[in-house]
């Protein structure tokens, strides 16, 4: 009887008749298929690159500007779907931005261009944003560009407080000895327990700017460091404050 049954069992091998698992079969999820490829045909979107203004003119009525731009050429490549995007008028701002679409690295070279702005409203005196440069503003004259730190109208006068002001910086004291519209003479402390110093300013389109610094009073010291400066100024100075 044995042996039979090792007959039996052997023919089974043999013939490789696939095991029954007795135990109930582990259920678990299917694999998820990979995501197919994207199509060749799929279109990305382009990046842009924003374009700097480096002028404003008036348009032809009072909701227009035309911007002035330097453009990459040398291909259409270049400078592909020039424009101006994202202009939002609030807050007495108006904001918005020259762009193109993403250039290629060889286009070096760059011609200029002119695009126009049109707003909802009239544009008057309102700031003009473009980008993160800095604001646009229309100047006394008409024209537009920049204002300086003190505003789009600054004082004319050379000796206003307002300007003499922008010379005191990190000064404990700060007196002001004799000023024309081309000169200026401050006495300051810049540190304790140090004397003061005599310094001279010179009148520049951005404002005044120290020339030099003198120890002794009258003209002598600031004539020989500074020949040009005015001598009806220093010969009313007297010692250092």
């Amino acid at each position: 009887m044995l042996a039979g049954g090792g007959v039996l069992f052997a023919a089974v091998l043999a013939a490789d008749i696939p095991y029954a698992d007795t135990e109930p079969p582990t259920t678990s999820q299917a694999p998820k298929s990979p995501a197919p490829p994207p199509s060749a045909e799929a279109v990305l979107p382009e990046a842009t690159s924003t374009v700097t203004t480096t002028g404003i003119r008036t348009g032809p009525d009072d909701r227009t500007l035309l911007l002035q731009v330097r453009i990459p050429a040398g291909s259409p490549q270049c400078a592909r779907e020039p424009r101006i995007e994202g202009l939002t008028e609030e807050n007495g701002i108006i904001h918005a931005n020259v762009v193109i679409d993403a250039v290629a690295a060889d286009c070096r070279e760059t011609v200029p261009s002119e695009f126009k702005l049109t707003t909802a409203s009239p544009i008057a005196n309102r700031t003009l944003m473009l980008g993160s440069g800095a604001p646009w503003n229309k100047l006394p004259d008409g024209t537009w560009g920049h204002c300086g730190r003190l505003g789009c109208d600054p004082p004319a006068d050379h000796c206003a407080d307002v300007w003499i002001e922008q010379t005191r910086g990190e000064a404990i004291d700060f007196d002001t000895r004799a000023c024309d519209q081309g000169w200026l003479v401050v006495d300051r402390l810049n540190f304790p327990q140090s004397p003061s110093l005599r310094v001279l300013y010179r009148w520049t389109p951005e404002g005044w700017l120290g020339v030099t610094g003198v120890k002794s009073e009258g003209c002598e010291e600031i004539l020989a460091k500074e020949p040009q400066f005015t001598r009806a100024l220093c010969e009313k100075l007297g010692p250092i404050s």
